[in-house]
C-alpha cells in the first residue's frame, strides 16, 4: 500500500464517518485544482505579454517556430516553453472533467 492510501485509510478509520471524509477530500481536491488554476491563468497572462510584444498569436508563433522561420532567439524557447505548460495544464484539468474545472 503506498503512503496515500495509507493515510486515507487512516483517516477512514479515526473519522468513521464518510461524510466527513468526502468533505475533506473534496476541499483537497478543490485547493488542488484551484492551485492549478491559478497556474493556468499566470501562463496565460504571460503568453498574452509575449503575443503583444510581438505581434502574432501563440499558434501562429508555434507555426512559425516549428518550421524554424524565427530562428533560435532565447525568447522563442520561452514563448514555446509557456505554450507547452499551458497545453499541459489546460490538458490536465480538462481530463478532470467539467464537474472539477
Amino acid at each position: 500500500m503506498n503512503a496515500i492510501a495509507e493515510k486515507l485509510h487512516l483517516i477512514e478509520k479515526l473519522s468513521g464517518n464518510s461524510s466527513e471524509i468526502n468533505r475533506l477530500l473534496n476541499n483537497v481536491i478543490y485547493f488542488l485544482v484551484a492551485a492549478d488554476q491559478k497556474k493556468l491563468a499566470r501562463f496565460h497572462d504571460q503568453l498574452a505579454v509575449f503575443e503583444a510584444q510581438y505581434g502574432m498569436t501563440t499558434a501562429e508563433f508555434q507555426r512559425r517556430f516549428d518550421s524554424g522561420e524565427l530562428g533560435d532567439a532565447p525568447q522563442w524557447f520561452d514563448w514555446d516553453g509557456y505554450a507547452a505548460l499551458t497545453a499541459s495544464m489546460e490538458k490536465k484539468l480538462s481530463a478532470l472533467g467539467p464537474e472539477r474545472e
